[in-house]
């Protein structure tokens, strides 16, 4: 969202976070800092994926994991108009949302929550593209996008709460004298 809000910054004509597409910001004609928004695509789907990885959160959850790692790549590398654009827009927007759904996390609820909007509102997204229905695209798409990157903040500021475990070996030296 930093590097968004940065890119969004440089956007001309102004940008407009209710009429415009995050995708936006990564097309070269409009931004000199469309390239800082496309590693921001590519970094977010990769750290994602690496995380769900490191964590060991299950096939499922990586699989979607990973379908949204590939569309983010696809869409800072194809830009929007594109049908590669499009399909990596599916794959990082549903898959990221059904991996919220598939995650292996304590405070599931919230995950259920934060999926099913995240879902709920691509698919309102999609109905506002196709039907030029007048409800302001760019807020559509992000309650699609901003809930996989809200689950995300959650599950970190979780992950990082939670005491640490020992290493094996390392709660029984920590009892000798």
């Amino acid at each position: 969202m930093t590097l968004e809000a940065v890119a969004a910054a440089a956007f001309r004509p102004r940008y407009s976070y209710a009429r415009n597409v995050i995708s936006d910001l990564g097309v070269p004609a409009q931004s000199h800092l469309a390239w800082l928004m496309n590693l921001g695509f590519c970094v977010q789907g990769t750290l994602f994926l690496v995380g769900a990885v490191v964590f060991g959160a299950g096939r499922a959850f990586v699989a979607l994991v990973a379908a949204n790692a590939v569309g983010n790549v696809l869409i800072a590398v194809f830009h929007s108009g594109t049908s590669t654009h499009a399909v990596g827009a599916v794959l990082a927007i549903v898959g990221g949302n059904a991996a919220i759904l598939a995650a292996p996390i304590a405070h599931r609820k919230v995950s259920v929550a934060l999926g099913a909007f995240g879902l709920l509102s691509f698919v309102v997204f999609v109905i506002t593209l196709k039907a030029s229905s007048g409800l302001p695209l760019g807020i559509t798409e992000r309650c699609s996008v901003y809930s996989i990157t809200a689950w995300q903040l959650l599950t970190a500021g979780w992950l990082l709460s939670r005491r640490p475990t020992p290493w094996p070996g390392r709660a029984r030296r920590a009892g000798r004298p």
